[in-house]
């Protein structure tokens, strides 16, 4: 489990559990929020380096001084290949900031989030509120509390663009579920027209551990027929990391989100037109392991047995 010790009588470490063999700790100021909801354990802690920080069961999601990459990264190259993206629906998301980067865009009028902990939602509303900027009041915004496969799966609503931002598939979790070719199959269904674009947050992409990320991307491509991994580092994520594009564009090519961001003049701390190019291009090592990777994940097959499990640590 995750624990917070003294050192010297005055500093405070939160510890990360074990992944690969290697656990982080943080040198903190204070215990925010810690506790659980119906579905994880909640710490919000106030870090040294990161700034404040939102971990579930454990494991860091997001950090104060970095989360715009993230987020910019998530939203809006999706946003920008689509023409006039007018309906988005988010699946996770709680702390709001997917759902803020979305709004920014002026030719939405309708953003749906889908969020299973609403705990979580409440929690991040009073403890994280920059993070989501206003954006829960928005017009535009509906907040839905529920499962988001079961939401996709009874909905007849059709969608633009649609943003998969979850956290990561430990193992007998039901979250594992929303990684599975049926899924991606349903969200294909759920865009609206043949300019419509999926993104998920797609894994660690370093040569240490990428397995969940290739075999994601193979899996996307079973469903869609462009498919276009996205690549930045975080210093909060302690790796490489990754998004994936999908879109049913077949003539989409990075130039396109690109041209669409100079055009708007958006004023991003991390995306520039040069930017938005360049998070496209794959090392040859994930272009070799691309090749090589055969499974594809699925309903009857979800298993992430070796993939990703994180073992507890002892303090």
């Amino acid at each position: 489990m995750t624990t917070l010790r003294e050192a010297g009588g005055s500093f405070l470490w939160f510890r990360e559990p074990a992944f690969n063999g290697v656990a982080i700790s943080y040198l903190c100021d204070r215990v925010v929020y810690t506790g659980h909801s119906r579905f994880q354990r909640i710490d919000i802690i106030d870090t040294r380096l990161h700034g404040r920080v939102l971990f579930l069961d454990g494991v860091g999601q997001s950090a104060e001084r970095d989360e715009f990459i993230y987020h910019e990264l998530l939203v809006h190259p999706a946003m920008f290949s689509h023409p006039n993206p007018e309906s988005v629906l988010i699946v996770g998301g709680a702390e709001g900031a997917t759902l803020r980067e979305v709004l920014r865009h002026e030719t939405v009028k309708r953003a749906v989030m889908v969020d299973i902990d609403g705990e979580l939602i409440e929690i991040c509303k009073k403890y994280l509120p920059q993070w989501n900027s206003g954006s829960f009041e928005d017009p535009r915004a509906e907040v839905v509390v529920g499962d988001g496969r079961k939401f996709v799966e009874e909905t007849d609503e059709k969608f633009d663009v649609i943003i998969v931002d979850l956290s990561d598939p430990l193992e007998d979790s039901p979250a594992v579920y929303l990684f599975t070719r049926e899924f991606y199959t349903l969200l294909r269904d759920h865009l609206k027209d043949a300019s419509g674009c999926v993104v998920v947050q797609g894994e660690g992409v370093s040569p240490q551990e990428n397995t969940l990320h290739v075999r994601m991307v193979k899996t996307l491509e079973a469903v869609f027929p462009v498919v276009r991994p996205i690549i930045y580092s975080l210093h909060s994520f302690h790796r490489p990391d990754s998004h994936i594009l999908a879109t049913l564009q077949k003539d989409w090519q990075p130039e396109m989100p690109a041209r669409r961001l100079e055009k708007a003049g958006m004023n991003l701390k991390f995306l520039s037109p040069e930017v938005m190019k360049a998070v496209f291009a794959v090392p040859p090592y994930l272009k070799q392991a691309y090749e090589k990777e055969k499974h594809i994940i699925t309903d009857e097959n979800p298993s992430f047995e070796g993939v990703y499990h994180l073992e507890p640590v002892d303090n």
